[in-house]
């Protein structure tokens, strides 16, 4: 007997039952747990290329998800980019065809709408285009 044992008057003790609410969240995403993983596929008695495999195969999905999501990333800056530049350039346009009454900017605003089109855009992206048509 053990000291608890002989506080407790000697009885044994029940281990209460778990219900549904009372489950630990790391219990719910035990389907995550990397080690639980790794012991369910060494439990179904593959060969170790066998394991291999699998393990490339999670590697490559991995890699496809993160450059997927990259990729989502990448279109939607490019979407943005886009708008302002449509937004700047149709600003510089309005000040270029209106009538000076109408205009809101100062000449040095109009010249810098300019120079970002022109120089900025303008040379990136032509510069983009011909580096992947040359290269």
């Amino acid at each position: 007997m053990t000291a608890d044992d002989q506080q407790s008057g000697g009885a044994l003790k029940r281990v209460p039952v778990l219900l549904p609410g009372d489950v630990p969240p790391e219990a719910v995403l035990a389907s995550q747990d990397t080690g639980l993983k790794e012991a369910k596929l060494l439990g179904k008695n593959l060969s170790s290329d066998e394991i291999a495999s699998v393990q490339a195969n999670n590697e490559m999905r991995r890699n496809e998800t993160f450059r997927d999501h990259f990729e989502n990333v990448a279109v939607c800056g490019l979407w943005t980019v886009a708008g302002v530049v449509l937004i700047v350039g149709s600003v510089w346009f309005w000040h270029v065809i209106m009538p000076e009454k109408w205009h809101w900017l100062s000449l040095d605003g109009i010249s810098r709408l300019q120079n970002i089109l022109t120089g900025g855009v303008l040379a990136s992206l032509a510069g983009g285009h011909m580096k992947r048509r040359l290269g």
